[in-house]
């Protein structure tokens, strides 16, 4: 099978998918088809899109030519090979450890403090402390994010948010 048979192929079953997605909607109500139908219907869009360059004057052009790799470039190891795995640099100084206490405070935030407060603080935190930006940019970017998941979920999609564990504390 050639490559452009493949690639119709996979169009027509992602196509399919989200048929299927579309049809697995109408047993739900109005407000739980909000995000699976807009999100189905978007997917066969884009995937017609898609099918529809890949198919239009496809004989015209000539084939998309491999990326040329300068495997000089590739640091070996003592054995001729690639090296796979990360140095102490690439890690950083807690290494994988570290990324596993971020997703646990990620989480531990959201349980205590909710959701909006975490999206706020942690993003801030995480772009101010890793000198992504200045301060006040981290901070206005995270202002931003968090009013923009607050309009989407409360206000367009009424959802009620969770308030976290000190919300009932503090009534």
């Amino acid at each position: 099978m050639s490559r452009h048979m493949q690639e119709n192929l996979v169009s027509l079953l992602m196509v399919g998918l989200f048929g299927l997605v579309i049809y697995m909607c109408q047993d739900f109500g109005p407000r739980a088809r909000l995000i699976p139908l807009p999100l189905a219907v978007f997917g066969i869009f884009l995937v017609v899109v898609q099918f529809i360059h890949h198919n239009w004057g496809r004989q015209e052009e000539r084939p998309a030519e491999l990326i040329d790799v300068d495997t000089s470039a590739i640091t070996a190891g003592a054995e001729g090979q690639p090296r796979t795995e990360r140095t102490e640099e690439q890690l950083g100084q807690w290494g994988e450890f570290g990324a596993y206490m971020v997703v646990a405070l990620l989480v531990a935030m959201i349980f205590t403090l909710g959701i909006f407060p975490t999206i706020f603080i942690f993003t801030a935190a995480y772009l101010i402390l890793t000198r992504y930006c200045t301060t006040v940019r981290g901070l206005s970017y995270s202002a931003v994010l968090t009013l923009s998941v607050y309009l989407l979920f409360v206000m367009a999609l009424e959802m009620q948010p969770y308030h976290g564990l000190l919300a009932g504390w503090m009534s």
